[in-house]
């Protein structure tokens, strides 16, 4: 990710202000990362915004097993951070970069407030 996506990074007030990690990262899947890929699904029409949504739903899934199955949620969280800049630095699409820099941002924000 890049400071571009770093200042365009914001969180849902329920991620930013929940107990711990884990329920931050339950917060921040149901109130983002799952309502950015309803909505963005439900264009057929676009092409991007198909993607971007596909992409976001990958991302909601994967860090549900890790809000809900890891016990080590930071150190997991912190590997799909690592994860995702990958996805960012080898995106082949604009809807892979920019939903891997978003979601990445949003993700170590998540993460530098429970450190």
């Amino acid at each position: 990710m890049n400071e571009f996506y770093k200042n365009k990074a914001s969180l849902p007030r329920e991620a930013r202000n929940a107990p711990d990690l884990r329920e931050s990262i339950r917060c921040y899947v149901t109130q983002r990362l799952l309502s950015v890929a309803d909505t963005c699904l439900m264009h057929d029409d676009d092409p991007f915004r198909r993607e971007f949504g596909h992409i976001h739903r990958r991302y909601a899934n994967f860090l549900l097993v890790v809000s809900e199955a890891i016990q080590d949620t930071d150190y997991f969280t912190k590997s799909v951070i690592t994860w995702i800049e990958e996805d960012f630095n080898n995106a082949t699409t604009g809807a892979q970069r920019e939903a891997a820099g978003i979601v990445g941002a949003e993700l170590t924000k998540i993460v530098e407030i429970y450190q």
